[in-house]
């Protein structure tokens, strides 16, 4: 988990899911086509992803998700 403020983060399972097909380089296209959802469901959760870490953008959430470990 990551830890901001005392407060825990948590992704949910479908987040982890996208992130690491994301952090693996597919795009939002290519991970809607594998999850069997619509590419702006991808997009919806890579930003929740990105708020959640406090992420200035997509490389910087990666880099924090994987140096939390959550993927």
């Amino acid at each position: 988990m990551l830890n901001f403020g005392g407060t825990a983060l948590a992704l949910t399972a479908r987040e982890t899911d996208v992130i690491r097909l994301i952090a693996n380089g597919f795009t939002a296209k290519q991970a809607a086509i594998r999850l069997e959802i619509a590419p702006c469901t991808v997009e919806r959760h890579v930003e929740n992803v990105r708020l959640k870490t406090r992420a200035r953008n997509r490389a910087h959430m990666i880099a924090q998700v994987l140096a939390a470990r959550l993927i």
